[in-house]
């Protein structure tokens, strides 16, 4: 059964990332930004499929530390989630047309904070319940973030320009990482 569980999460994970980035570029390319849907689509298999491979064990060795510091990153993770995601207005959830570039609150931070903080959680929960399948998950989630990226910046610098170069040389990508 854990072998079902892992697989089955592994590949829906990864067939979700293959089916959404093609839908991705082309809803950049055609609609001018990304609609909400697919953005929430994406957050959601791959939770599902997080959900799936970690392991969610009824009685488990007690170990106070690590689910102390799992749950607390997991839940700076979701602060960090949160306010990313409460910056963009509800009726254009990529804010890259109608509401401006986003360059301040948490995006002064981190270009993603969203992407940053989902990752965080789900590390975080996956030390809490000690899940190297969860943390193996979010590595993948954060291979395919690496890889859609591109396609996001060459957006945001096609619309917005030198405004978008100037806040990509002063601001990380990730939290504390140099910008690149």
């Amino acid at each position: 059964m854990k072998r079902f569980a892992f697989w089955s999460a592994l590949l829906s994970a990864t067939g979700s990332f293959l089916w959404l980035l093609p839908r991705i570029k082309r809803e950049y390319r055609e609609e001018g930004h990304l609609l909400g849907q697919r953005w929430g689509g994406a957050y959601g298999l791959h939770l599902l499929a997080f959900v799936l491979g970690v392991k969610w064990r009824e009685s488990q060795q007690s170990r106070p530390l690590l689910t102390g510091l799992g749950c607390t990153a997991a839940v700076l993770g979701t602060a960090l989630f949160v306010s990313g995601w409460r910056t963009l207005p509800v009726t254009d959830d990529s804010a890259l047309t109608t509401s401006g570039l986003k360059s301040g609150g948490v995006y002064r931070l981190s270009r993603n904070p969203q992407d940053v903080g989902w990752a965080i959680t789900l590390l975080g929960l996956s030390l809490a319940r000690r899940s190297w399948t969860g943390a193996g998950l979010t590595g993948l989630l954060w291979a395919a973030f690496i890889t859609y990226l591109p396609t996001e910046e060459a957006f945001l610098e096609q619309t917005y320009g030198e405004a978008y170069r100037r806040y990509k040389a002063r601001t990380p990508r990730f939290l504390g990482w140099r910008p690149s």
